[in-house]
């Protein structure tokens, strides 16, 4: 059974990202007391008395003649997004200021909207509050519910009224077969991309570097499979993190990277690798995900004579040299130039992970290559490999039984690396081979 969705919405800044934790139960959404911190859509899945469901955490609706940033049109109709997808939507309300009429103007669309909705009174810890919570029968829902996000107080009571409030028709759910993060620096085109593959704008767009700032997802149905899409906020150098928002960004990101099957590292073609690049790459290649590698905004790149494609991807060589096993290419996320490209080379990476070699295949491998030249000799002794056989597949990773460890150089590794990969493929995910003492 597919799982139903909850929204919540409401003004900025009445606590919805910390009753979305509270809920979830973990720091998932960026909480601070800065107004309009969340902008993007945020979902993580969650259950309740059984009942699972996805969670959706807005940024919050800005009525007409009100400001918060410069993002309010975007965010209110991702959040206007978010309720038409809704199962349920959770209205927050703020119990210490009152029913204002902001909360009327979001409660007639919500009125509007045909949709289920919870009306919840938030920041009521005093029995006060508690009291005062009846005002918002003002707004024309059903029976306002005090709660404190922060506290947890009457949060259970809340979610028994939410599932309550699902649907009684059952539908299907459809698996997840890839997992995809988009990574890269701030403002290289990540939500760009996002949006083009999905066909709508998903995710916030702008020009100013860092406007994403959590990790949001979209499911993608691609030659009859759902690849699950995830956008993440640019991850920036530490010196460069500056104050609690930019710092729980960049812990999502890792977090997105270690959810992926296939990560997507976009990298600016315009301005070429840096250093910072290196660092995500480095990322990637340590959590042994599958990896493509898109120089975005080639729309861009003023001198394009025939070869300039490859001297693109010469100078990303140079400059992070350990990740040429992944493919490439370059594209432009704003004008969609050779955009097809994207989900069928992460398919094929996805694909070349699940690689599994045959352990006879995989010994008569070894006996060519060892033939062809063998571990040079050590001061103590010559490295002698017995057997070997593939032990792990997402990413591969390949167990030799060996008289000593030691005894294999590290170049002679990489010798055997390269010529697995040469033999069997495995493109775009890096190769393991570890040695056991026989």
């Amino acid at each position: 059974m597919a799982l139903r969705t909850v929204a919540i919405v409401g003004r900025p800044n009445v606590g919805k990202s910390t009753l979305f934790n509270r809920i979830v139960g973990q720091r998932r959404a960026v909480v601070h007391e800065q107004p309009g911190v969340t902008r993007d859509r945020l979902v993580e899945t969650a259950d309740w008395a059984g009942h699972g469901f996805y969670l959706i955490d807005t940024g919050g609706i800005i009525p007409y003649g009100e400001t918060v940033s410069d993002f309010d049109e975007a965010v209110t109709q991702i959040a206007r997004d978010a309720i038409a997808e809704a199962d349920v939507v959770l209205f927050l309300v703020d119990g210490q200021t009152g029913p204002l009429d902001w909360d009327q103007t979001i409660a007639r669309d919500l009125h509007r909207s045909g949709k289920p909705v919870v009306l919840a009174v938030n920041k009521t810890e005093k029995e006060s509050a508690r009291i005062a919570s009846a005002e918002f029968y003002a707004l024309g829902l059903d029976e306002p519910m005090a709660v404190s996000a922060l506290h947890g107080q009457g949060v259970g009571d809340l979610m028994d009224r939410v599932v309550e409030s699902f649907p009684a028709v059952p539908v299907e759910e459809t698996p997840v077969d890839c997992r995809i993060a988009i990574l890269g620096r701030p403002n290289v085109g990540k939500s760009s991309l996002l949006n083009a593959l999905v066909g709508r704008d998903e995710a916030l767009v702008s020009e100013i570097a860092g406007t994403t700032r959590d990790s949001i997802h979209s499911d993608l149905h691609w030659q009859k499979k759902t690849l699950r899409i995830i956008d993440t906020a640019g991850l920036r150098r530490k010196a460069r993190v500056k104050g609690a928002v930019e710092y729980f960004s960049n812990l999502r990101s890792l977090r997105s990277l270690e959810q992926c099957d296939v990560a997507v590292l976009m990298v600016d073609a315009a301005t070429g690798p840096v250093m910072q690049d290196s660092k995500i790459a480095g990322l990637i290649h340590d959590s042994g995900k599958g990896v493509l590698v898109a120089l975005n905004k080639w729309d861009l790149v003023a001198d394009k004579d025939t070869n300039a494609h490859l001297r693109a991807w010469e100078d990303f060589c140079r400059e992070i040299p350990f990740l040429t096993y992944a493919p490439w290419f370059t594209f432009s996320a704003l004008t969609r130039q050779r955009i097809g490209r994207v989900l069928e080379t992460v398919w094929k990476v996805h694909e070349e992970r699940q690689r599994r070699v045959g352990t006879s295949e995989f010994n008569g491998f070894l006996e060519q290559v060892v033939g062809r030249q063998p571990p040079r000799p050590h001061n103590n002794g010559i490295g002698k490999i017995y057997y070997g056989s593939q032990i792990e597949v997402a990413p591969p990773v390949f167990q030799l039984s060996v008289n000593e460890p030691r005894f294999f150089a590290r170049n002679y590794m990489r010798y055997l690396n390269n010529n697995i990969r040469k033999t069997y493929g495995f493109t775009g995910t890096r190769i393991f081979v570890k040695l056991k003492k026989h």
